[in-house]
């Protein structure tokens, strides 16, 4: 158990140690962070590429449908992922589990490269393909899968002591 303690010194010289919790609590604070900041320049991203699609195809009776579909949704999808990040940001709670821990992680990692996938996906596929591509169904399914492991490393079972109501009894 020595090398999960860390000895610190205050500001007077006096040696202090610090346990795994409070190195626990900054991973903590640095993963919401993370997600928090992430979130925000993904949806500043979806705020600059709503100007690229205003920009860029101004008329929108003479665009096919099926293309101003596909742009649009690929726009709503960065939204999404923004969403996902900033709400992770604010309420993420690293469990003190190992197993628990590793999933949302994991789920984090898998949620970012989502985010990835959507935002290649809407430049590949609005600009260059001007079609429907595998990049945005990978950044689907990696949101997804983010948010299943997010789900599952962080749910909780309250285990409280049940009161019982007296108008039953």
């Amino acid at each position: 158990m020595k090398f999960l303690l860390v000895q610190n010194i205050d500001f007077r010289g006096k040696i202090t140690r610090s346990g795994f919790l409070e190195n626990s609590r900054a991973r903590v604070e640095v993963m919401s962070y993370l997600h928090l900041v992430f979130g925000i320049i993904v949806f500043i991203i979806f705020l600059v590429t709503g100007k690229f699609m205003r920009v860029d195809f101004p008329d929108k009776e003479i665009i096919p449908q099926d293309f101003r579909l596909l742009m649009r949704s690929r726009h709503i999808y960065i939204l999404f992922s923004s969403f996902i990040h900033v709400l992770l940001g604010v309420y993420l709670q690293i469990e003190t589990r190992l197993w628990r821990k590793t999933l949302q992680l994991f789920g984090s990692t898998l949620l970012i490269s989502g985010s990835v996938f959507l935002v290649g996906a809407f430049v590949y596929e609005t600009y260059q393909a001007r079609y429907f591509s595998e990049a945005s169904r990978w950044g689907i399914y990696l949101s997804l899968g983010g948010t299943i492991l997010h789900l599952v490393g962080g749910f909780k079972v309250k285990r409280g002591k049940r009161v019982k109501d007296r108008r039953y009894s």
